[in-house]
């Protein structure tokens, strides 16, 4: 059996490529996306590696934020009649055809990469809006640095729920008594 082959390669993620690729995620970022292409009998296995840095709105003040990001992923090519995607990693091409645009993935592969949840580090959302955030939050802090902790947390399990700050609008409420 002869060795396999393998072809390597390497791509710069620019500010150009996501404006061209026109996603919603990511549109601005510099990435450096390896790629290393090993031919099996009947498949191609293409394993990347992605490092850089994207720019996204902070959730909090909307200010552009730098995002590192760095992960790796893997997709199988085979050939058939027609394109499918049999799952995650495997894809089908057409035999016709023959070749494969790997942008869009490349795309989506940094996109997945990017956490859910994007905020500044405490004290470097934009002043203006962390002051507008505490003048309109329902529950107030007094942090200096305009983080807002109490929007990230979420209730622990012990938690009991009658020693929380309750808006006074509710008490009304309380005489209610639904019994089915």
């Amino acid at each position: 059996m002869a060795p396999a082959e393998i072809c390597k390669y390497e791509y710069l993620l620019d500010n150009k490529f996501f404006m061209d690729i026109d996603g919603t995620d990511v549109q601005r970022g510099k990435v450096r996306a390896r790629l290393s292409v090993e031919r099996k009998p009947a498949s191609f296995e293409l394993k990347f590696h992605f490092e850089g840095v994207v720019y996204v709105p902070c959730d909090r003040c909307l200010d552009d934020m730098e995002q590192p990001v760095e992960t790796d992923a893997r997709l199988i090519v085979k050939f058939g009649r027609e394109y499918a995607e049999e799952s995650d990693e495997i894809l089908v091409i057409s035999e016709e055809e023959g070749a494969l645009n790997l942008a869009w993935f490349l795309y989506e592969f940094v996109a997945l990469a990017v956490p859910m949840k994007h905020i500044h580090p405490p004290g470097k959302c934009n002043r203006a809006m962390t002051s507008k955030l505490k003048k309109h939050a329902a529950k107030r802090t007094d942090d200096e640095d305009g983080d807002f902790g109490y929007m990230d947390e979420e209730p622990s399990v012990g938690d009991d729920p009658e020693s929380r700050d309750i808006d006074p609008r509710w008490d009304s409420l309380k005489d209610l008594n639904v019994e089915e």
